[in-house]
Order: C-alpha cells, then sequence, then structure tokens
C-alpha cells in the first residue's frame, strides 16, 4: 500500500510575517512622513503642497521624456493653461473645485493634442523647439488675455471653505498624486506602455511590429498634458491667485532638470526629484549652516547665495547625473524601490537604465 505524504507548506505562517514585517514597516515610516509634512505648521503645508503638485509635473513630463523619447520644453505653458482655466472656471463661473480642476486637466490636454501633432513628423531638437515657443507664446499671449487676466492682473483661485487650511489641501493634493501614480504604473504594465517604449526604442521598427507610431505619440501629450493641467489647477488653488508670470522659461527648465536628475523613466525617482527641486530652495534659506553663518556674510552676498544657489546645485546636480550618475537618482534608490515591492534587497548591482520599466515587447 502506497504512503501518501502530505506536502509541506514553503515557510510557516510566523516566517512570512517575519519577512513582511520589514517592508511593512518602511511603508508605514513613508507613509508617517508625508503625513508629518502636511501637520507640522500651516507653512510647511504648504511647501508640501508644491512638492506634491511638482511631482504630478514630473510624472506628467516622464510620459513623454522617460517613456517615448520625446522632448518637452513647454510644460510650465500646459500647466499655467491648466491654473488659468481653473481659476477663472472657479471665479467667474462658480464651478465647484473638482470641476475646475478637471476642466484644467482638459484644456491642457487639447493644448498638449496640439503639440502631439507637431511631434508626428518631427522629434528631437526641433519638437524642443516647438514645444519651447508654444510655452512661451501661452505666457505672452492667452495669459496676457483682458477677458481671462483682466491684461496680466492675474486671477483669484480661492478654495471652498472646507480645504482652506493648508494641510487639507496638503492631503487632498497627495490624493490626488496617489492616483496618478497607481494610474501610471498601470499604463506602464499595459499595451500602450510596451508601445511608447517600442516608439522610444526605434519608431521605424517599432512601426515594423506594427505599432500604431502616430497614435501612441499623440495619446503621450494627450496623457502628460492632462497631468500637468490637474498640477496646474491644483497650484493655482494652492496659491489661491493666477498670476502668468509665475509660469516662466526657468519652470520649465526647472521641470525638465528634476526629471532627468531623478531618473527619466522611473516614476519613484522623477518623484524624488521632483520634492527635491521643490523645496532646494526653502531648505538652502533655512540651512542650519548658512542661518549660523549668514551673518559673516555682506548682505549682497547671502542674498545671491539665496538667489542662485539653487540654480547652481541644480546645474552641478545636471552635470553629476551626465557625467557619473546616467541613471539619475532612481539608479540609487531602486534597491530600496524594488524591496519596498517584493523583490530582494541587493546593493552593488547596477539598476536598470531609465525607461526600462516598461518591457520591449511587441505590443
Amino acid at each position: 500500500m502506497a504512503l501518501r505524504v502530505a506536502a509541506q507548506p514553503s515557510a510557516s505562517f510566523g516566517q512570512t510575517v517575519v519577512a513582511l514585517t520589514p517592508r511593512a514597516l518602511a511603508w508605514v515610516a513613508l507613509g508617517v512622513g508625508v503625513a508629518a509634512a502636511g501637520l507640522s505648521g500651516p507653512n510647511t503645508a504648504a511647501y508640501a503642497t508644491t512638492a506634491a503638485v511638482y511631482v504630478l509635473v514630473g510624472l506628467s513630463l516622464n510620459v513623454i521624456l522617460g517613456y517615448t523619447g520625446q522632448l518637452s520644453l513647454g510644460h510650465q505653458g500646459l500647466m499655467g493653461a491648466g491654473a488659468l482655466f481653473a481659476a477663472y472656471m472657479s471665479t467667474k463661473h462658480g464651478t465647484p473645485f473638482v470641476i475646475s480642476v478637471a476642466i484644467a486637466g482638459l484644456v491642457a490636454a487639447a493644448f498638449a493634442l496640439l503639440i502631439g501633432f507637431a511631434a508626428l513628423r518631427i522629434r528631437g531638437l526641433y519638437l524642443a523647439l516647438v514645444t519651447l515657443v508654444v510655452g512661451i507664446t501661452l505666457q505672452g499671449s492667452l495669459f496676457e488675455v483682458p477677458a481671462l487676466t483682466g491684461g496680466g492682473a492675474g486671477e483669484a483661485a480661492n478654495r471652498p471653505a472646507v480645504l482652506s487650511a493648508n494641510d487639507r489641501y496638503y492631503f487632498v493634493c497627495v490624493a490626488v498624486g496617489v492616483v496618478v501614480l497607481y494610474l501610471d504604473t498601470r499604463l506602464v504594465a499595459s499595451k500602450v506602455g510596451r508601445g511608447f517604449a517600442a516608439i522610444k526604442e526605434d519608431e521605424r521598427v517599432a512601426a515594423a511590429w506594427g505599432v500604431n507610431v502616430m497614435g501612441y505619440k499623440l495619446l503621450a501629450f494627450i496623457i502628460s498634458g492632462c497631468i500637468a493641467g490637474v498640477a496646474g489647477g491644483l497650484f493655482a488653488f494652492s496659491t489661491q491667485q493666477f498670476n502668468g508670470n509665475d509660469f516662466s522659461f526657468l519652470l520649465a527648465l526647472t521641470f525638465v532638470l528634476m526629471t532627468v536628475v531623478g531618473g527619466a523613466g522611473s516614476r519613484a525617482g522623477v518623484a524624488v526629484g521632483s520634492v527635491l527641486f521643490a523645496v532646494l530652495h526653502t531648505v538652502l534659506a533655512n540651512f542650519f549652516l548658512f542661518k549660523d553663518f549668514a551673518h559673516l556674510f555682506p548682505t549682497n552676498l547671502s542674498n545671491n547665495i539665496l538667489q542662485f544657489g539653487p540654480d547652481l546645485i541644480s546645474a552641478l546636480l545636471l552635470l553629476i547625473t551626465f557625467a557619473l550618475n546616467p541613471g539619475g537618482l532612481a539608479q540609487q534608490i531602486d534597491p530600496i524601490v524594488r524591496w519596498m515591492s517584493g523583490g530582494e534587497l541587493r546593493f552593488g548591482r547596477r539598476s536598470s537604465a531609465p525607461g526600462r520599466e516598461v518591457v520591449n515587447a511587441r505590443p
């Protein structure tokens, strides 16, 4: 008579709990840190809200730059268009907050679609120049329309009473960011994400494999523009005032820098880079060494450090990224991100290049 041996479980319940505990603690620590930023006072919550908005813009630019390999220098225009129409619809037509932000995303997506049509035939430097012109044109024309902004005077964007406190508004922005992160994850894992990756590698090869290159490029710009517009709407309600001067070409460069330094193609790296650039000026102004020794320097020198210090640090970070760390910050945090996602914790191995989150397979 044959003996039947019961299969032994590969790991006991206790071993499973022990294995999950460090990751659970890491996620809890991350959640506590995000929550603490909004509960540390109204000023800190305001800075944290700006960081959350920058994360949204970084994720929007990452769709174009990181996933499809296109360069946009006009994202400040898309963000500004969203901010303008969110403020205008809310103030002039009494549109509810949620609808105003949704309209901001739709308006920016429409402008991004126009840029996308230009991207059908050109790419690289020429596409960057087109997006640059669009961004500057929006700042100099749409943001100055008398019916919308009073000829450049701006437009109020008052928050609803329930979101008047900075901490409450911060958590709303964080919630929007979490939703966008989730949708971005699903996008990368979908057929569309694989199509984006194929286009980034080689458009002609992608077309030979049956990828609708034109359709996917247009879709990438629409998705990117919609997220940028939502970020602009949230930014307008954050400052409670639309001002066209807030969306200059320098802001567009900042967006590109934070995406490249963070690690184009990696949502975690881009998120970290966006937070870094959002708080860089504030951190420098409140850095304990600078505060303690600022009185030793002439006033003009101290002011110059505060004014030009963030730009100098940004340039150095970009040079370091290109010369020594082509994967950006994502290359450094990839082992931790992989571990928190359920993988093994391995250091010392070169992380995958930016953009490799998308599987290069036939869509």
